[in-house]
């Protein structure tokens, strides 16, 4: 079988004060998920917001994953149960949407920005920290 290439998008509408332990936890849930579900993850882009961040993650599989499936990792994954709740309703409902699964990069309220995704040094920080125990093995205790 040939391995399929997807994209997982995640917002997390809280500040992460403790990086370290929040970048164990989360790779514990991508583990989780490359064991049980065979997903392998290939990169992980990491913005910060005004609420919070936001992940952009690739990933491989030998499954071929429906839109269902993609709402149902991200929640999994901690992604904004709100977001994901829409998320669902959108493709439960059968709607064609090219482009159902969005985070935006700048947010306007009455023609005013309000929030944008930037690269912080939190957000590189906790992107290094997320990518360097995912890929270098890291098992938890």
């Amino acid at each position: 079988m040939s391995l399929k290439e997807y994209e997982l998008k995640l917002d997390f509408d809280f500040k992460i004060y403790n990086l370290s332990e929040f970048a164990k936890q989360f790779v514990d849930k991508l583990r989780f998920l490359e064991r049980f579900y065979g997903i392998y993850f290939k990169s992980i882009e990491v913005y910060e917001t005004n609420k919070g961040y936001h992940f952009y993650l690739k990933v491989t599989t030998e499954r071929k994953l429906n839109n269902k499936d993609i709402v149902v990792l991200q929640l999994a994954l901690g992604s904004d149960y709100k977001r994901e709740l829409f998320n669902w309703l959108r493709v439960r409902r059968g709607q064609k949407f090219k482009h159902w699964n969005v985070l935006f990069k700048c947010k306007y309220e009455n023609g005013l920005k309000v929030s944008e995704e930037r690269k912080t040094e939190s957000a590189i920080r906790l992107e290094k920290l997320v990518s360097k125990l995912y890929f270098n093995g890291y098992k938890k205790a």
